[in-house]
């Protein structure tokens, strides 16, 4: 109980049946104190963009500096970084657990390494387009578009749950 005492400190939002929580803070220090196995997980980990450069928001150019944990550092510690974290999670999960990321082509591929490394099961990728991407200020590359999610299960063999009648019904009977 102590250690989940300390992981509530880092609780940002509880739902009132308490089927759920969101949690917020640094995962590699409030994933092991929590002390249930999830059934689903939702992650999403830095993209590590924080390079110095510039964007638009709001019509003013503003820094795309996050802090120092956004910073890319090379290829080798990008992975490092998110074989940790999956592996902290995979820890918490049932066996039959789901566990959705997002990225853009900064990290995915990263994780989708890690991901296979650790013997998930990649289920889809799933092409997430921004309706209003930020401006492509280089004019060097296609402007960054879309966003991709990585839905994968923890387990290689054990069955998972798709309610495709409910996602088709979801999105206008197609």
């Amino acid at each position: 109980m102590k250690t989940l005492a300390k992981a509530q400190q880092y609780s940002f939002f509880n739902s009132p049946d308490q089927s759920y929580h969101l949690f917020h803070g640094d995962a590699m220090i409030i994933i092991p104190l929590l002390e249930r196995e999830f059934d689903m997980v939702f992650a999403d980990p830095p993209y590590f963009l924080s390079n110095n450069g510039h964007s638009i928001h709001s019509g003013q150019i503003v820094s795309v500096n996050k802090g120092h944990w956004d910073k890319l550092t090379g290829f080798d510690s990008v992975y490092a970084f998110n074989k940790e974290w999956i592996s902290l999670v995979r820890e918490k999960m049932e066996d039959n657990a789901k566990l959705w990321v997002s990225g853009t082509m900064h990290n995915i591929f990263a994780i989708g390494q890690a991901l296979t490394e650790l013997n998930f099961r990649i289920l889809n990728i799933i092409v997430w387009k921004k309706s209003n991407p930020l401006p492509n200020l280089s004019c060097r590359a296609f402007t960054h578009s879309t966003e991709l999610i990585i839905w994968a299960r923890k387990e290689q063999k054990v069955p998972h749950c798709f309610n495709y009648e409910v996602t088709e019904q979801l999105n206008g009977n197609r």
